[in-house]
């Protein structure tokens, strides 16, 4: 799968050293909803993907349930596809994977978990690390949703969350952003599990999910690891990228002070819509990585979706994914960059390179400005 990068310096580079750091950590990833992009997913209720992409980050959460109640959650048909996605990744030396797993009350409950947990044992191959997740959100007035996030997060490596899913402007009758995270950290630092939250994919500057985690982390507490590694990772944190430099910075002061990490999905970050009437800084629909890393946050990077629903282009190797980041941060150091990709973090010489350039960048922009007013 690799012969495709021979005599392209650029990718020799980045997979060589990605190889020299164990390889590639791939810390995103839907697995069970992987490779259900074809229509007979979702026969049953007569949806084709490819000609709906319009429609909302939220209206495709809520097929989710579809698809949970079509082939792709018998037996024969997850084990195949996830088994498949799984040997593409370690075809292309992928060594860690993190994927969540939905664990849902629409009558799925944790037949999905027990499936994966099962496919995770039968592999020697991959270090396959699985979350209870939810993409549904939690009200009280169905219990046995959080019910069964908590019997999955006690069977599972890690947790997974979504707290606009239970944002009340939009799902009046959920438990609400703030409660969302609090029960979700109170859940991580009992079991003393890490917690990955998905924030601010939105892509406008009304956004502030991180910010609000980053709050919510100081006051219900979060867990803590003995390494000094993050214990709470911030998934896709799209929006802050429109925030002008002074709410932007304190972000990133907040996020260091709790040890808060990110984790990228580069193709997933450019597939959010592009509200063009709302005006913010010049930018494409990416974290402002460089930024991070100078600040000493630790970042990773996922394929988040895979041929589904949600992200029907974007595959299992995690490659493509550092070609979409190197391309829309317009940063190239494969050396650095594959330390992303391995999930390892960067060190000092790292950041002063990552510095430098930014102050070279930042020169050029100067020198624009002066000369088109």
């Amino acid at each position: 799968m690799l012969n495709q990068y021979k005599n392209n310096l650029w990718y020799e580079r980045l997979i060589n050293k990605i190889n020299e750091l164990g390889g590639i950590y791939n810390a995103h990833l839907h697995l069970d909803r992987a490779g259900t992009l074809h229509e007979s997913y979702l026969e049953h209720i007569n949806h084709n993907i490819l000609n709906n992409s319009h429609i909302s980050l939220h209206q495709k959460h809520s097929m989710i349930t579809d698809i949970h109640s079509g082939k792709a959650y018998v037996k024969d048909d997850f084990h195949n596809r996830v088994n498949f996605y799984l040997d593409q990744m370690v075809a292309v030396n992928t060594r860690y994977a993190d994927t969540l797993v939905d664990v849902t009350a629409d009558g799925l409950g944790m037949d999905a978990l027990n499936m994966m947990k099962s496919i995770q044992q039968s592999r020697n191959d991959i270090k396959l690390n699985i979350a209870a997740y939810s993409p549904f959100g939690f009200t009280d007035q169905e219990p046995e949703r959080w019910d069964l996030m908590v019997d999955g997060a006690r069977q599972s490596d890690f947790i997974a969350a979504l707290p606009e899913a239970d944002d009340q402007n939009e799902y009046p009758s959920h438990i609400g952003f703030e409660e969302h995270c609090k029960r979700t950290l109170e859940l991580a630092q009992e079991l003393n599990k890490p917690l990955h939250v998905h924030v601010d994919q939105r892509n406008e500057p009304s956004e502030s999910g991180t910010e609000q985690l980053v709050q919510a982390m100081k006051k219900y507490g979060y867990p803590k690891s003995q390494s000094g590694e993050p214990m709470v990772w911030a998934i896709h944190l799209i929006s802050p990228s429109t925030y002008d430099d002074i709410r932007f910075y304190k972000l990133l002061d907040d996020m260091v002070e709790v040890n808060l990490g990110l984790v990228t999905c580069p193709s997933a970050a450019i597939g959010m819509r592009m509200y063009r009437p709302i005006l913010t800084p010049t930018y494409n629909s990416i974290p402002r990585i460089l930024e991070m890393l100078t600040r000493g946050i630790h970042i990773r990077m996922g394929s988040d979706n895979i041929a589904d629903i949600c992200s029907p282009s974007t595959t299992a190797n995690l490659i493509d994914e550092v070609f979409v980041l190197s391309a829309s941060i317009r940063f190239y150091q494969p050396e650095i960059l594959a330390k992303l990709a391995a999930g390892v973090r960067i060190d000092a010489d790292d950041i002063a390179f990552i510095r430098d350039h930014l102050h070279k960048n930042d020169a050029q922009i100067a020198s624009f400005m002066a000369t088109n007013r």
